[in-house]
């Protein structure tokens, strides 16, 4: 039940991204796919991101996030800010969570932090953390496509 209320999460908010990028003339969508750790315990997962906002001038991107793990240990919703520096992805976020937890009630404030390094055009090496006072740490490493 848990997984099928995250999946029609991520899906609802795929789809919205999907709407939202077609109205807008260089927004970009990401997914990444690969695997969510905490606490010892692991589970494929995915994360479906939207380019809200990017400088003309220096390497910096705003995206709205969402992630979450197929083994329905919570989801997290964030607004990460990127920098880009060649082939190279640094990053920040926060937003709000209850990932690596397993109940879905107890959504918390969170902090992510990422790293990238594209591999081909489109395509790049993903890793993020996700961090908050009162819950476990948790680990996302994937591989992120950008359409």
């Amino acid at each position: 039940m848990r997984f099928l209320t995250q999946f029609s999460f991520v899906a609802t908010l795929a789809a919205s991204l999907v709407v939202a990028s077609s109205q807008a003339a260089h927004a970009q969508v990401s997914v990444d796919g690969g695997y969510f750790g905490t606490g010892g315990t692991g589970s494929v997962g995915a994360a479906v991101s939207l380019q809200l906002f990017k400088t003309p001038v220096i390497p910096l991107s705003v995206e709205a996030t969402a992630a979450a793990p197929f083994d329905g240990h919570g989801f997290a919703a964030t607004a990460d800010a990127r920098f880009k520096f060649g082939g190279t992805t640094l990053g920040a976020g926060v937003g709000a969570g209850n990932i690596g937890q397993s109940t879905l009630g107890q959504s918390r404030f969170l902090y992510d932090g990422i790293v990238a390094q594209s591999i081909a055009p489109h395509l790049a090496i993903e890793a993020r953390l996700y961090v908050g006072t009162n819950r476990p740490s948790s680990v996302f490493a994937g591989l992120r496509l950008t359409l």
